[in-house]
């Protein structure tokens, strides 16, 4: 036993474990600090913090700009009755009954915060570049790869596309439908904004409130997905930026035109994203040099352990 206060006494193992936990909760919080860090380094990048969101305004300053929430998800019906029911397939994120499907692989980060392709990982590890790739497959060395430097620093986003990138797909996709100016935006509704007390406000010297989202997405209508729900919001593609200013940093799930010509998801778990659409518009998106894709299909896994060319 060990003396731990006036008249108290208290076991010497109980004590060591009070010790164990207090050292691990300092553990947790300086990785929590590091993780911040990270994030902030990379997100900084691309949104901008300093904006406003008061819980009396009706939501004006919750929602992104220039975008419409829809507490009505009908226009979605037909992604419901669309997708798959097998997770972990491309049919489970992407609606079926397009002409063609690629894969669009969301770019490793160099110490410089510049992009850098798979195919660049793949020739500097010995690996092979195919649909199915993983990139925690081709990213290991075989034998006799690998001697250099490492191209990248940061690992692909994943469940989101790059601002730049979202961006870039979303004026070419507009010339491949007739309503670019209307469209729809599906968002998961996982996101911390979206839960009560999922937000808070931060105040010198370190107190903190929490927010709510606005009573209309609270009561809003769910698009139900396979594992996954999703809020909705409508407006033109132009508008897509909007989804990476002050607390929204992940571009949206799902998104289409009202003309139903393509279709775009990214799931929120993996490192890429799917297109679908018609043949022209795949072909002449697999074409252009401004993104990294390969030709999918509906009944493809997802899942890292379908890469069985790169194994360990």
């Amino acid at each position: 036993l060990r003396q731990t206060g006036a008249g108290t006494r208290t076991p010497a193992k109980l004590n060591d474990l009070n010790h164990v936990k207090e050292l691990a909760r300092r553990l947790l919080g300086w990785l929590g600090w590091i993780c911040g860090q990270q994030t902030r380094r990379r997100y900084t990048r691309r949104i901008g913090y300093g904006g406003s969101y008061s819980m009396s305004d009706g939501g004006r300053g919750f929602h992104p700009p220039g975008l419409t929430f829809l507490p009505d998800v009908s226009p979605a019906r037909w992604v419901e009755e669309g997708l798959g029911t097998e997770f972990a397939t491309v049919g489970a994120l992407i609606p079926r009954g397009f002409a063609s499907y690629v894969r669009l692989f969301h770019p490793a980060r160099d110490e410089s915060d510049e992009p850098v392709r798979w195919a660049e990982v793949a020739a500097w590890s010995g690996r092979t570049v195919h649909p199915l790739m993983a990139f925690e497959g081709i990213s290991a060395p075989v034998s006799g790869f690998g001697t250099g430097d490492a191209p990248w620093s940061e690992d692909p986003t994943h469940g989101s596309l790059d601002e730049d990138d979202a961006i870039a797909l979303a004026g070419f996709l507009a010339g491949f439908t007739g309503t670019p100016d209307r469209s729809f935006f599906a968002v998961w509704e996982g996101y911390g904004q979206f839960s009560p007390g999922g937000m808070s406000v931060l105040s010198y010297p370190g107190g903190s409130k929490a927010l709510s989202p606005p009573d209309e997405v609270l009561t809003a209508g769910r698009i139900k997905g396979i594992k996954r729900d999703y809020l909705l919001y409508t407006g033109p593609l132009s508008a897509i930026g909007s989804f990476f200013v002050d607390f929204w940093h992940h571009s949206p799930s799902i998104w289409w035109p009202e003309d139903r010509a393509w279709c775009v998801a990214t799931d929120i778990d993996l490192d890429t994203t799917y297109v679908g659409g018609a043949a022209g518009c795949i072909e002449a998106l697999v074409k252009d040099p401004s993104f990294e894709v390969l030709p999918a299909t509906i009944d493809a896994p997802v899942h890292m352990q379908a890469d069985t060319l790169n194994l360990p």
